[in-house]
């Protein structure tokens, strides 16, 4: 597929994967770290678990995020990053004083809430017993990722999808944009639902870096429309592609945000829409 062409089909692929980590939290919050990932697409293996801390209030407990999955044909490591889904982590996403991203050189300036919580990423084997600790997170993905490479295969060479919605969505870009600079992996990024991340020299740094980057928004959805400040400090990351549930979905703060919504208007051949957005 050519970089500069969005298809809607692949990018509807890797919703799938978002969806099970999403799934797996809700279906037991306080499974940290689970064996394995329930409704993962067929033909992946789980190889890491995904942990983060919401930096608000006074227990600040590790919480399952994502993971790590290598399958298909050819053989792709998939990072998929969760949305929001409670009070806590939407209070995470709404610190928007502007802060250093040191992980990339001239990378610019980042939300505080998004780089919090990037930082207090950690990964583990799945099922293994205690927590994780917040560490390198992208040298940690990229030594799973490229765990099962054959010896001698140049990691640069591995397809790697790094696929997020919301909150998910802006940590997916801090996780390529570290993950391209540091280390040999080229990650795609595929994002739905993604708020701004930082500013215009993150954004620049970011679209120099960055391979095949698609960020999906949809024209009714407010999230992407945020962090929004009085001197217009952040700017999205390249490159944007636009959908319009309007007619196509209820209309609602959280039907136009669900990952559901964005990939029924994507390809509503393929997706039946949630019954609750149903028009």
């Amino acid at each position: 597929m050519p970089a500069d062409s969005m298809d809607p089909t692949t990018a509807v692929t890797y919703g799938p994967f978002i969806q099970a980590a999403e799934a797996q939290y809700t279906s037991d919050p306080s499974e940290v770290n689970p064996a394995s990932v329930k409704n993962m697409p067929a033909g992946y293996t789980l190889v890491r678990t995904i942990q983060m801390t919401d930096f608000f209030g006074p227990e600040q407990s590790r919480v399952f995020y994502g993971y790590v999955a290598v399958g298909g044909k050819p053989a792709t490591a998939v990072v998929a990053l969760r949305g929001t889904a409670t009070d806590t982590e939407w209070w995470d996403d709404f610190h928007w004083d502007l802060v250093p991203f040191p992980q990339i050189p001239g990378g610019g300036k980042v939300a505080q809430g998004f780089d919090l919580v990037y930082n207090s990423i950690g990964t583990m084997t799945p099922g293994q017993q205690g927590t994780s600790a917040p560490g390198a997170v992208a040298a940690e993905v990229a030594q799973a990722a490229t765990s099962g490479l054959a010896a001698g295969l140049d990691p640069a060479s591995l397809p790697m999808v790094v696929a997020g919605h919301s909150l998910g969505g802006a940590l997916a870009t801090l996780l390529v944009a570290d993950l391209t600079a540091t280390t040999a992996l080229k990650p795609q990024a595929w994002t739905f639902a993604s708020p701004k991340v930082g500013d215009a020299t993150f954004a620049a740094r970011y679209g120099a870096l960055s391979t095949i980057s698609w960020r999906i928004y949809n024209q009714v959805d407010v999230v992407p429309y945020f962090p929004v400040d009085i001197s217009d400090s952040y700017q999205p990351v390249t490159t944007g592609y636009a959908i319009d549930s309007l007619g196509k979905a209820k209309w609602s703060l959280s039907c136009a945000h669900s990952l559901n919504t964005y990939m029924h208007v994507l390809s509503p051949a393929t997706v039946p829409l949630d019954q609750a957005c149903s028009t």
